[in-house]
C-alpha cells in the first residue's frame, strides 16, 4: 500500500511544461519537471535556487545553432558529466566531467559548435543533492562534426 501511495504522490510532483521557446524563469515549485525545450533564437532558462532535492529534466524538441543556455543563480554552481557524441558519419564522442571543486555557472548548448551539443531528442537533468549546487548529467549530440574538448559545462 506504502509502495502505490508513493507511485501516486511521485506521479503527482511531475509536472510537463510543453515548448520553452524563449528566455525562461524556472521557479521551486516546478521541481520534478520535464521542460520539453524548443530551440529557436539565441535564449537561457533560469534554474531556481538549488535547494536539495530538487530535480529538472530537459528534452530538446528541436536543436538549434543558436547559443542557448541552462544558467544557474548567481550563489549556485553546476557540476557532474555530459557526453557529447556526433550524429555525423565518423561516429566520434567525447565526455567533460567538472567535480564540485570546479563547478561552473552554466550548461551551453549549440547544436552545430565541436565542443558544445544540443540535437533533437539530447537529454539533461539536473538534481540538487545539495543546496547551493546542481549535479549535471547531460546526453548530447552535435552535427558539427567530431566533438572536441567539450565544454558544456561552462562559465
Amino acid at each position: 500500500e506504502n509502495l502505490n501511495q508513493l507511485k501516486i504522490f511521485k506521479q503527482q510532483q511531475i509536472s510537463l511544461v510543453h515548448s520553452v521557446t524563449t528566455n525562461h524563469t524556472l521557479t521551486e515549485a516546478q521541481s520534478g519537471a520535464v521542460l520539453f525545450w524548443e530551440h529557436g533564437g539565441a535564449h537561457e532558462i533560469t534554474l531556481p535556487s538549488a535547494t536539495a532535492g530538487m530535480y529538472f529534466k530537459f528534452i530538446l524538441k528541436v536543436g538549434s545553432a543558436h547559443a542557448q543556455n541552462l544558467v544557474s543563480q548567481s550563489s549556485d554552481k553546476i557540476y557532474g558529466k555530459v557526453f557529447v557524441s556526433t550524429n555525423n558519419a565518423s561516429d566520434k564522442c567525447s565526455v567533460q566531467q567538472l567535480g564540485k571543486g570546479s563547478a561552473v555557472d552554466k550548461v551551453k548548448l549549440h547544436s552545430t559548435t565541436l565542443t558544445l551539443g544540443g540535437n533533437i531528442g539530447d537529454v539533461i537533468e539536473l538534481y540538487c543533492y545539495e543546496d547551493g549546487y546542481w549535479n549535471c548529467d547531460a546526453r548530447l549530440t552535435t552535427s558539427g562534426g567530431n566533438p572536441g574538448t567539450i565544454v558544456v559545462l561552462a562559465n
